[in-house]
């Protein structure tokens, strides 16, 4: 559990006129953030024209240890300290690690996950998408060496290709089937 990847879904509200204030403390933030061991960086969005003015911010850390590096730090209290001063509603925080961090959260049923079975299937497809190309393009020139070799190419490369293009993919493709109603 302290090495899989932890994913932090935050939700922020600014006072109203006080967002470009918020904006700049939050761009303080995701600056402090990427200087600690194992961020894999923040993302934050922005309230849509005409709904709520809440702002969805995913904190992501290759590891729980790492995230309580993170978590614990004078700097974020700082920063935390800050932000809650330009905020008007309490912070809605959700945590997800190993699986469920690959995984997008529908905006109408904020970090409700699907089942456990809906995302093995899905992870199993997304392998199997990205470790198919692999082979077919880097087997020929893998073909001479060992396999612990050839393995320590293939999975980093897999791995990067899973977290950035195939799951966030798969997840968007499936959505609708992902987040269908429990019993499904």
């Amino acid at each position: 559990m302290l090495l899989d990847p932890v994913t932090l879904a935050i939700t922020r509200v600014p006072k109203l006129g006080r967002e470009r204030e918020w904006e700049e403390v939050m761009g303080e933030i995701q600056r402090a953030t990427r200087g600690f061991p194992g961020s894999l960086g923040t993302t934050v969005l922005k309230p849509v024209p005409g709904g709520k003015p809440a702002y969805r911010i995913f904190v992501r850390f290759d590891s729980l240890a790492n995230f309580q590096l993170w978590e614990s730090s004078p700097e974020r209290q700082h920063f935390l300290t800050r932000l809650q001063s330009l905020e008007t509603e309490p912070v809605q925080i959700a945590q997800a690690t190993g699986l469920e961090a690959w995984f997008e959260f529908p905006d109408d049923v904020p970090m409700v996950q699907p089942p456990r079975y809906k995302m093995i299937i899905a992870s199993t497809l997304g392998v199997y998408l990205t470790i198919t190309p692999l082979l077919y393009v880097l087997g020929p020139l893998l073909k001479g060496l060992p396999l612990y070799a050839s393995t320590a190419v293939i999975v980093p490369i897999t791995v990067v290709l899973l977290s950035y293009v195939t799951m966030p993919l798969v997840t968007r493709w499936l959505k609708p089937w992902l987040h269908a109603a429990r019993g499904r």
